[in-house]
């Protein structure tokens, strides 16, 4: 394939990657990852609380009337929940789909496979040999971490292949100068945002790495006029009005979103459901020492890979670079977003957060190798390798601590959620029931007669909540209050009945974090 920057007369030849490669590699991680993620959802019942909340958001854009867009949430970033629509619309036929939270576990799995592909192509590209780039893509999608993730619904595998793909255009860049990278990481950046909001340190990372280069690579002064320092301020003017154009489109696309629905632009930022709102229960910093020694010890698991390729640079006499310099930011700025939002008090401190760097120093392996000659890579693909296989050890081991993985020991066994929507369904499938869907979405899927649920996509919900008798509600079903049960919107209208009742209702059953009550009438 030729590549033809056509001012400069500069011309790339670049080889492809097999078809056939590439397909099969893509079939193998997505049929593994979607096999676990049936395995663990499906047959053990398992999920992770927010994967099966983005899929219960997508459940109530289809099933709850009336249908609208405006169900997804407004909280949580949207794209992880609209991607799953085709496949949660199957649930009318298959309810497992979202009840054991297989539709989100199959995108992940697609997510997971695209990023590996994408890596592929560019090891191939870059002339990095196919038996290297198959092994260090084998090591990392078999990392513990990743594999979990690539197969669990949660938002952060299409994060990982947003900053992945950013990675990769941003060094391809780096290497061919051509303006189409700019364009690709703009859109990519953008997508990004409709994942996670970590898209904003992360977009601000490329826009300093972007700068850096315009300023200090040689390669640039071709195409700047005298090298002028009056040149490369409009280069880099105009490459940042390309860049973050899509993304700032993106966040007043969000905040329009917020204030045209819920009459408040700020909704995802500052409503009672709301990361801010959530964090009052979030992890307890009590100082800068005590946070710093915290992100270290969520971080150890995913730095090896970071440190096997400044190992690669010191050997090759490479350290002191702009390049690296870019890598550096780029680990760090994610990493120091998390650190501040720990001593805010707005974390919750997962594991997740500080896992970042992976998938940053995997994106930029094939840049890497392809700075060394053929003949002598062997030697820093062993270390590669070894730094891969370190941070696979660590993974396991922090995976397997409940001290530093609570979240992923928080799992729920959805067999109490569906305990619940079974009395529902055998008991009350004529009654009409009122529930917050911010702690009860496990259930609100189980059950078969969505129409007879009030839940808070409802238009009438918050009127309901007010006044059940007006609504004809038959029965109020309630979450434990502690933690950020206390955020539940019946909770907050009625602090004392799930503790103790009130005379307007009565206690008919009693589950296990939760509690279904009838309405006097």
């Amino acid at each position: 394939m030729n590549n033809t920057y056509d001012n400069f007369k500069i011309t790339y030849n670049f080889p492809e990657a097999s078809k056939k490669d590439v397909i099969c590699i893509f079939l193998f991680i997505f049929i593994c990852e979607s096999i676990l993620g049936i395995y663990f959802g499906y047959f053990k019942g398992i999920v992770l609380n927010d994967a099966l909340s983005r899929t219960a958001n997508s459940f109530y854009v289809l099933f709850v009337k009336p249908r609208r867009f405006a169900s997804v949430g407004l909280v949580w970033n949207p794209l992880p929940s609209v991607l799953q629509l085709p496949l949660v619309a199957l649930s009318k036929i298959w309810r497992p789909m979202v009840s054991s939270e297989i539709a989100g576990s199959i995108i992940t799995a697609l997510f997971a496979a695209l990023s590996c592909i994408c890596v592929y192509k560019t090891f191939i590209r870059l002339k990095v040999s196919r038996i290297y780039s198959i092994i260090l893509i084998a090591l990392y999608i078999s990392n513990p971490f990743i594999c979990f993730y690539g197969s669990n619904g949660m938002s952060e595998m299409i994060f990982f292949f947003t900053i992945i793909y950013t990675i990769l255009c941003l060094t391809l860049w780096i290497k061919e100068g051509t303006a189409n990278y700019i364009i690709k990481m703009a859109f990519a950046l953008a997508i990004a945002f409709f994942c996670r909001y970590e898209a904003i340190p992360f977009a601000l990372a490329v826009g300093i790495s972007v700068i850096l280069i315009i300023f200090f690579c040689k390669r640039e002064r071709k195409f700047i006029h005298n090298n002028s320092l009056k040149e490369k301020y409009f280069y880099a003017e105009s490459s940042m009005v390309i860049l973050y154009t899509p993304l700032i489109y993106s966040i007043i696309l969000w905040i329009l979103f917020n204030w045209v629905i819920s009459g408040n632009p700020l909704y995802f930022l500052n409503s009672s459901y709301s990361n801010t709102a959530q964090s009052q229960y979030a992890v307890s910093i009590t100082s800068f020492s005590y946070a710093f020694k915290y992100v270290l010890k969520k971080c150890i698991p995913f730095i090896p890979l970071f440190i096997g390729i400044t190992i690669v640079r010191i050997k090759n006499k490479r350290l002191v670079k702009i390049d690296f310099l870019i890598l550096v930011i780029m680990v760090l700025i994610m990493i120091v977003f998390h650190l501040l939002m720990l001593l805010k008090g707005n974390s919750y401190g997962w594991l997740r957060f500080f896992s970042y760097s992976l998938p940053i120093c995997f994106a930029w392996i094939p840049y890497e190798l392809s700075q060394i000659s053929i003949k002598h890579r062997k030697l820093e693909f062993s270390i590669l390798v070894v730094s891969l296989l370190i941070s696979s050890i660590l993974t396991g081991t922090t995976l397997s601590d409940p001290n530093l993985s609570t979240e992923e020991h928080n799992l729920i066994i959805s067999n109490e959620s569906r305990r619940v929507a079974k009395y529902i369904n055998d008991e009350l499938s004529d009654q009409i029931i009122l529930t917050d869907s911010f702690l009860t979405s496990g259930t609100i899927v189980d059950v078969k007669n969505i129409n007879n649920l009030i839940i808070s996509s409802n238009l009438n919900f918050k009127e309901a909540v007010k006044n059940p008798w007006k609504y004809e509600i038959g029965y109020i079903l309630v979450p434990d209050k502690s933690g950020v049960g206390k955020l539940d919107a019946i909770n907050v209208a009625y602090p004392n009945l799930y503790q103790k009742g009130e005379e307007w209702c009565t206690l008919v059953e009693e589950f296990d974090g939760y509690k279904l009550f009838k309405v006097n009438y």
